[in-house]
This record gives structure tokens, sequence and C-alpha cells, in this order.
């Protein structure tokens, strides 16, 4: 293995097994066997681990387009060691609406000047508190409501 501290890259799907978690009930454990170590100096290469390598730390891009987050949202799922984020947090930052919404309401922070339209209850964004600076109008059926849209 790579000294400790060294960060390796899975660049396939193929090169991660999960296993359960020895430690961590119903947890995995994710164990590479091949991957780009980086090490002190900058220097980097292609290496097998034999045995496979836990990983003590996973991050990655977690495909927000793809609602499952991809392969790297799967393999980081429900694993015993920390994540750099999540296909929910994912999924989270990339809203617009709901990062406006957290920051004007929650952190205080000023924001654009914001009308939504919201189909349904959208449960992630809470009627209350309201958010300065953002307005939504929450709609139930887009057809028959063009006189509510045109008021607001």
């Amino acid at each position: 293995c790579p000294p400790a501290g060294a960060m390796v890259l899975c660049l396939s799907p193929s090169w991660a097994t999960r296993v359960p978690s020895e430690s961590c009930p119903g947890a995995w454990s994710l164990l590479l066997s091949r991957g780009v170590s980086f090490k002190v100096g900058g220097h980097s290469a292609l290496e097998s681990f034999v045995p496979p390598r836990r990983a003590n730390y996973v991050t990655g891009t977690f495909a927000p387009g793809d609602p499952e987050g991809g392969w790297v949202g799967e393999l980081a799922r429900d694993l015993d060691c920390p994540t750099g984020g999540s296909v929910p947090l994912a999924h989270r930052l990339e809203d617009a609406l709901l990062a406006r919404w957290v920051l004007a309401a929650r952190a205080n922070l000023p924001v654009p000047p914001t009308l939504a339209f919201v189909l349904g209850t959208r449960g992630d964004l809470p009627a209350q508190p309201a958010a300065p600076g953002v307005r939504l109008v929450r709609l139930q059926d887009p057809q028959g409501q063009q006189s509510l849209v045109q008021e607001e």
C-alpha cells in the first residue's frame, strides 16, 4: 500500500468493491483493488492493491443530473468511513431555488429577487419562515391558473 496520507483516484467502478463493514453493522467498507495513487512530490502511478486497500475517506462527483448519482453515488452510499458528499447533498446544492431559500431564510444573506412557481407541495421548501427576497407561489395544477401567474 502507498504510505499513510497518500490519495488514490478510482477511475472505474470495477476497481472498487463494497463489502459489509466489520466495525459498523448495516454499513459498507469500500475496498480498492486498483487506483491512481498520488504521493508527496507530485508523483503518481497506476497501482494494483493486493490485498485490496480499504478507503478511509471518499469524495467524488456524485452526478447530480443522474437521479441515482452515477456509480460514484452508488459506491459512496452507506459507507463506514467519512464521505465528502452524497447524492442528496449534490441534489440540494444544485437546486438554485432551495439554495436561495436557505441562504435568505436560514443564513439571513441577501439573494437576488426571486419569484418561483412551484408545482405541488415541494416538501423541501418549508412554507415558514418566509425567505426575504424569495417569493414562492405554489400551484396545484398549472392548467387554469394563468390568472394567478399573471397576477403574481
